[in-house]
């Protein structure tokens, strides 16, 4: 489609949208632009890390009203299982051809999520409803969820999610505080495969787990990228990986045999649900449970975790999960 025709289109459906909704209201988001979006959102398009932008409306029970599906590259098993309307829903973005304005259009949004900075000023020159969402410190996903509560409606149960993380995190504070801090073993988070540390967030919930984080050195980049020699002179005594064929790398690579994880068969996939919880997810609260339950497994067991993966899902995401499916949960990604 032309230019000029998307431009024509893109102004069609906002005038639409402006007549259609008596009840507007203006918001504003996370980087303190002023959006306008009606009272009642009933048509949302997540755009960028879509897993991540879903998994926060699967915690507000608003799954229902997501209108594109996830790209392949990111897709999930479990997204459709939190919400099955995902299904051969419309792609609007694509790791080659960008985004798809057209599509993106098509799909009239009351209101688009996203995280990206140029996303927000890409759709925001069509005069679309884009809100920028941010999550940078560990804390600021309460902020964000408190947005997002505004936005449809659901402050309670935005309210509800902020008090059930600061209470998981002062539940695993107690637990951790029984340990002296010289005893915490060296852990690293890692993709084997490139040598990263692909995500700062994990030096936090290591370290509130009981961990020393071997790559938390005070960086502020996202990811931390190290050499083999560093890696063997960290001498990590726990190792989490993304997923079942790093696992596999880990335990038979010969360079890696005589690290402490590797030797003491102390390699862990990180779950992954609605998305991968090393990473930053609103499951957030579950990877610190899970974290503190293979650091300091005498002091929370691991069959304890289990129940709390259970009432996290059926409290915020409203799904009740079979056995089978927390298992596989727990036994994290199957690979790339």
């Amino acid at each position: 489609m032309r230019l000029r025709e998307l431009a024509t289109l893109v102004a069609f459906f906002a005038v639409v949208g402006v007549a259609g909704c008596a009840q507007a209201r203006v918001v504003t988001d996370m980087s303190g632009r002023s959006v306008a979006l009606p009272d009642q959102p009933m048509r949302v398009v997540t755009i960028g890390a879509v897993p991540v932008l879903n998994s926060f409306l699967f915690a507000l029970g608003e799954q229902d009203k997501i209108v594109n599906g996830p790209p392949p590259e990111l897709a999930r098993k479990f997204q459709y299982v939190f919400a099955p309307n995902l299904t051969g829903k419309p792609i609007v973005q694509g790791a080659e051809k960008g985004l798809s304005v057209e599509t993106i259009v098509t799909l009239k949004p009351d209101v688009i999520l996203t995280m990206d900075v140029a996303t927000v000023q890409a759709l925001a020159a069509f005069n679309l409803p884009v809100v920028l969402l941010r999550w940078t410190a560990p804390d600021d996903v309460k902020a964000l969820m408190a947005l997002l509560g505004d936005i449809f409606g659901k402050q309670s149960a935005a309210r509800d999610y902020g008090a059930y993380f600061d209470k998981t995190t002062q539940r695993i504070a107690a637990i951790v505080a029984q340990i002296d801090a010289a005893h915490r073993p060296r852990v690293l988070y890692a993709n084997l495969r490139r040598l990263t540390q692909p995500h700062r967030i994990a030096d936090w919930w290591i370290a509130r787990a009981g961990g020393r984080s071997v790559t938390d050195n005070g960086r502020t980049e996202e990811s931390y990228t190290f050499s083999l020699e560093q890696f063997l002179a960290w001498d990590p005594q726990i190792l989490i990986v993304a997923d079942r064929a790093e696992l596999e790398m880990a335990l038979h690579e010969p360079r890696f045999q005589n690290v402490s994880a590797v030797r003491d068969k102390h390699v862990y996939v990180a779950p992954a649900g609605a998305h991968l919880w090393a990473n930053r997810t609103i499951e957030q609260p579950l990877t610190l449970i899970w974290a503190t339950s293979i650091i300091l497994p005498q002091q929370l067991p691991a069959e304890a975790v289990r129940a709390d993966i259970d009432d996290f899902y059926q409290r915020f995401f409203h799904v009740k999960l079979s056995a089978e499916q927390i298992d596989e949960i727990l036994a994290g990604a199957p690979g790339r």
